[in-house]
């Protein structure tokens, strides 16, 4: 059997930088554009908590003690492990790269985008540069990240700083890139960048290559044909002026207003919780016009979208752009390639609520008929008092 692998006409990107310089702001850029976008840590924590025979290896590798009852492994012991031995690192990655690389390649093979970005930190050091027609690299100054991991991700300066000496120097994913995008200034700058290297790429063409092939393939320059987003969501109709957007720092005294309008208070709120939730998942805001009405917190973990806060006020504006939200939450879970959406609402939730998201595909499902990976999220995060909605994407 040929261990040459053909893919379709795409143009594959993959992206990488160091931690905290912008990769997942490159990223959404991409997704908005149509690509296919894949996080290949997010597709290892999947084969950490799914894949029973990568789980199996592992286990037989470093030991019992690396897997809980319910069969996932425990990152956090495996780091542990691996974080201060690279013998130990290198067997890892020994176990895990090939079914990463297989994941990733089924999914490129199964989506109609044209344009394919691979974030992945240690994309240079690994055979996924050998998919890459591009290497794309972030960069920002060491200050720029060290305030990020403190603002946003809530780490105190000495673990960010220990985040920051524990990668290599950014000048050696400089010094291999096609593309460097600075972003060190404001985000219209990142994205004047991402424009610009977006409409130099070359055109989609058919592939061939053996994945352990140390040249990666590259295409002619060429006039660039615009990619097909994936598969969306219906899109009601919607007023003049209704936007949806991520939120941004300078956004917390709206969202914390928001809050207390929605909840009449019964959810106070520090602004020092909210820069620290910030960090932690992704918020939308939908508006009309200056006028926020909805704020919708979630994130991916596991190829599981989870939406986890939803606030909305006054109702009958926020059910409108709740639902160009929910809209923009399913694009981003279907080009991230989650198997599911899962809506942690309140138990006392309005019944305008309920009919937002039964409108969207959500509904409640009996555990046993779900996937394990959603399973488990459910088992694990949802509230005592929550109502809990599923709608399963693939």
């Amino acid at each position: 059997m040929s261990d040459v692998i053909r893919l379709p006409k795409k143009v594959i990107i993959g992206l990488t930088g160091n931690i905290a310089t912008g990769k997942s702001a490159v990223m959404r850029l991409a997704a908005a554009r149509g690509a296919l976008t894949i996080d290949a840590d997010q597709v290892v924590h999947a084969l950490l908590d799914i894949d029973t025979a990568v789980q199996a290896t592992i286990e037989a590798t470093f030991g019992k003690g690396i897997r809980g009852e319910d069969g996932r492994i425990d990152r956090a012991a495996l780091g542990q492990i691996v974080f201060n031995d690279p013998n130990a690192l290198r067997r890892l990655e020994e176990i895990v790269h090939p079914a990463v690389q297989q994941r990733i390649l089924a999914h490129i093979q199964d989506s109609p985008a044209e344009v394919v970005m691979i974030e992945a930190i240690k994309l240079l050091e690994g055979k996924l540069r050998t998919l890459c027609h591009q290497i794309w690299v972030t960069r920002c100054p060491r200050a720029r990240q060290l305030e990020r991991l403190q603002i946003c991700r809530g780490m105190d300066r000495e673990t960010a700083v220990a985040r920051i000496d524990a990668q290599n120097p950014q000048s050696e994913k400089v010094a291999q890139a096609d593309v460097v995008i600075d972003t060190n200034g404001l985000m219209r700058d990142t994205h004047a960048q991402f424009e610009l290297a977006w409409a130099r790429l070359p055109a989609p063409a058919a592939v061939s290559f053996k994945p352990g092939s140390a040249t990666p393939p590259r295409l002619p320059r060429a006039a660039h044909t615009a990619a097909p987003a994936a598969e969306a969501p219906r899109t009601a109709a919607r007023p003049a002026g209704l936007a949806v957007r991520r939120a941004r720092l300078s956004d917390a005294p709206s969202i914390l207003l928001l809050i207390q309008q929605a909840t009449q208070g019964a959810q106070p709120l520090k602004r020092a919780d909210l820069l620290l939730a910030l960090g932690q998942r992704s918020y939308f805001i939908g508006q009309i016009g200056s006028a926020i009405s909805a704020v919708v917190g979630w994130h991916i973990d596991s190829l599981v979208s989870q939406i986890e806060e939803v606030y909305l006020y006054p109702l009958e504006a926020g059910v409108v752009t709740g639902a160009a939200i929910l809209e923009e939450i399913e694009r981003s879970a279907r080009q991230h390639i989650c198997d599911a959406s899962v809506a942690f609402l309140p138990a006392n939730a309005a019944d305008a609520l309920r009919q937002l998201f039964a409108e969207y595909g959500y509904a409640a499902a009996p555990p046993s008929g779900l996937p394990r990976m959603v399973q488990q999220i459910i088992a694990e995060k949802e509230p005592p008092t929550a109502l809990t909605l599923v709608k399963l994407l693939r």
